[in-house]
């Protein structure tokens, strides 16, 4: 669950940071109309797995399956040779 988070919160962190720079150094306004359209864009994109990750139950994580160690008896009947 940590790892969804800390990729979106990069995700948010680099958006906003280009977006800004991007803004700072257009001189025209439609240029930074559309820059801040596209940042909003892919925030919202970003948001999506974010939601999902706080959404879904804990118990959702699949469980830790250990199969029980066998006799050297039981492996002699799987085509091993008994000695």
């Amino acid at each position: 669950m940590s790892e969804g988070i800390l990729a979106a919160v990069l995700i948010v962190a680099i958006v906003v940071g280009a977006a800004c720079y991007a803004i700072r150094r257009l001189d025209k306004t439609a240029g930074r109309i559309a820059v801040v359209i596209s940042a909003l864009a892919v925030l919202v994109g970003a948001l999506v797995p974010v939601v999902k990750i706080l959404v879904e139950p804990p118990s959702s994580i699949p469980a830790q399956v250990v199969a029980p160690a066998g006799s050297d008896q039981a492996g002699a009947g799987l085509g091993g040779s008994a000695r």
